[in-house]
């Protein structure tokens, strides 16, 4: 199982944002299912060469954002329904994870990859600032 660790990079931000990790789904399969089937604490996916994702099925609100080539996020959801389609035609890839209060990009801001690894170190990184579970405090 392949991670992603990536950090949002604005000019509006003058500190560097906290990493956040992602687990690469990368094959069809893995970008049909994505969060489907889990609930709110599963961990956030990023799905390879995806430009559109749906929220049929999904039992929880998610948030998406909808990535370029060069890292450029093109579209950003936040809470995304289920029931619902988010995509955008120069999209490369999808990142996706349960609604949460904690930091994720905004359309305008770049993400960077800051490593690409089988262990999963970035993802078992908690929130800053939030207690855990994250669902909890958000009330989902």
């Amino acid at each position: 199982m392949r991670w992603m660790c990536v950090e949002i990079e604005s000019p509006t931000v003058e500190r560097s944002s906290p990493t956040l990790g992602f687990r690469v789904l990368s094959s069809w399969f893995e970008r049909l299912v994505g969060l489907l089937g889990t609930g709110p604490s599963a961990r956030p996916v990023v799905l390879m060469r995806c430009g559109s994702i749906h929220t049929y099925g999904m039992a929880y609100p998610i948030d998406v954002a909808l990535v370029g080539s060069r890292g450029e996020v093109l579209a950003s959801e936040r809470a995304l329904t289920p029931g619902r389609v988010l995509s955008h035609p120069a999209a490369f890839c999808a990142f996706e994870r349960p609604a949460s209060p904690c930091p994720w990009p905004l359309v305008g801001e770049t993400l960077r990859v800051t490593s690409l690894s089988f262990e999963s170190e970035c993802a078992a990184r908690p929130c800053p600032e939030l207690p855990e579970p994250v669902w909890e405090v958000a009330g989902s």
